[in-house]
């Protein structure tokens, strides 16, 4: 299995970032400073960083896996802390893929990053509690836009010695298992669950049970990726 242990990201609106992972989603905050935070997602970490690179707005995806049968009461739950989820085609907020037998939400943070809540049903884990924030289970997936997506792909499964995950494309891949990917989109590719267009940005992400350990830097790209 491979865990997303830690993602770092960059954000021009710390404080109002800090104020909705920890008061509005109530995530709790593990490490706070003056140029970042980190808040906790089941055994994942989920770093923001202030970016001093002027003009620029970083954004990213990033997805935190829910349990299967709670996609209904986390759309509730999200209304009322005042987050509309994303409109998605076929005037729906919900989208269901059945390649990877999963449904997903999505919506936007402060900064504009494209978060998405996604349930996955091969795992078949469900609870009768209500939703809270500790229904949030850990972060299964984060964006990396490159120029090339089957050669990045080829990367790092080579690299990390991991697998590539359901279908691909020249513009879309996933490298990883359910319980982590990287999730490659091709620059200015638009997000699903946006009518953004994807873009190269600073990422660091730590990740966990890989076949290979090592770090990784992206010749080309400001990502650092680190297997322990």
């Amino acid at each position: 299995m491979l865990k997303l242990q830690c993602v770092t990201l960059l954000t021009p609106m710390l404080e109002q970032q800090k104020i909705f992972y920890t008061q509005v989603i109530g995530l709790p905050i593990l490490n706070d400073c003056t140029d970042a935070f980190t808040v906790k997602i089941g055994h994942s970490h989920l770093k923001f960083e202030r970016s001093t690179i002027a003009g620029a707005s970083p954004f990213y995806h990033f997805a935190f896996d829910i349990l299967g049968n709670k996609l209904d009461e986390a759309t509730v739950w999200l209304n009322a802390r005042g987050i509309a989820l994303n409109g998605l085609p076929q005037h729906t907020d919900q989208f269901y893929s059945a390649t990877w037998n999963s449904t997903s939400i999505y919506f936007y943070d402060p900064a504009g990053n494209i978060v998405e809540f996604i349930a996955r049903h091969n795992f078949n884990h469900s609870s009768m509690d209500p939703f809270t924030t500790d229904s949030l289970l850990n972060i299964s997936e984060i964006g990396l836009v490159v120029h090339h997506v089957p050669a990045a792909s080829e990367l790092l499964r080579s690299y990390f010695s991991i697998d590539g995950y359901k279908d691909s494309n020249d513009s879309f891949a996933a490298v990883g298992d359910e319980d982590g990917l990287f999730i490659l989109s091709a620059d200015q590719r638009v997000w699903l669950g946006s009518n953004k267009k994807a873009g190269v940005y600073k990422t660091e992400v730590v990740i966990e049970g890989a076949g290979n350990k090592g770090e990784l830097l992206i010749e080309g790209y400001p990502y650092k990726i680190t297997a322990c």
